[in-house]
């Protein structure tokens, strides 16, 4: 297995808001990438204290005592909004702050992957030459959707695309979303903040991967052409080659 991370700026933000981390074990690997929110470095703030926490918390677990590895994804992503939420609530200067979290173990042991997120953070895996999607945004122009108030077609062109519905550090519960898939050989894994999948589409996603053969090469690429084609957020992209 091969990792990249490229992070950046883009072209509009005075800070870097998105933050991104990794834990490797014997069994497991484990990433996280994050896009915080808030005003006053808030938002900075909470992305790297989500990957901070949920690295530590796996870290220090004893991962057999866990029914599975969602469990346990998903227990220290609790972990991590509890602490958050009780800093938010204790400082004025940092009462809106959160985040979104994509959080990805790779076991190598059963061959499988286990992904948790919260927000509009994406993971994507390219597997027998297609890419899918799969996460979903929890976003509010999702919830139309799925309400009927309004059509796929119209949701292209909804005023409030970037309106998200859930977030690590803004509530005192959190309903973190998860499922495993099984591992194949070559599999490619995409864990993205939305500065990239906002300006970058699926389709052009997809034509990178498969025109690119290093993690390094894809996560720069992908990061690349999200400059060109605006670059109005924090770009992060975790590209994970089996």
């Amino acid at each position: 297995m091969k990792f990249s991370t490229i992070s950046n700026i883009g072209k509009v933000r005075s800070e870097n808001q998105d933050y991104y981390g990794n834990l490797e074990l014997d069994k497991y690997c484990f990433f996280i990438v994050a896009d915080g929110m808030g005003g006053y470095n808030g938002g900075e703030i909470a992305s790297k204290l989500a990957a901070k926490y949920y690295i530590d918390f796996i870290k220090d677990a004893n991962i057999e005592d866990f029914p599975s590895i969602i469990d346990l994804q998903e227990e220290a992503l609790r972990d991590a909004n509890n602490k958050i939420y009780s800093l938010s609530k204790s400082y004025e200067q940092y009462s809106n702050m959160g985040t979104t979290a994509v959080c990805v173990c790779i076991d190598y042991e059963k061959k499988s992957y286990h992904i948790s997120h919260i927000g509009d953070s994406r993971a994507y895996i390219y597997s027998d030459n297609k890419l899918q999607r799969i996460t979903r945004d929890h976003s509010l122009v999702n919830d139309l959707i799925d309400s009927g108030s309004i059509t796929e077609d119209e949701a292209q062109n909804f005023a409030n695309k970037s309106t998200i519905t859930r977030a690590v550090g803004v509530a005192s519960k959190i309903k973190p979303e998860s499922r495993s898939l099984d591992m194949k050989d070559s599999d490619i894994l995409l864990m993205v903040t939305d500065g990239l999948t906002n300006e970058v589409s699926d389709v052009e996603i997809e034509s990178i991967i498969a025109n690119n053969s290093t993690a390094d090469k894809i996560s720069s690429s992908l990061v690349d052409l999200a400059i060109r084609n605006g670059g109005h957020d924090n770009i992060t992209v975790t590209t994970i080659l089996i």
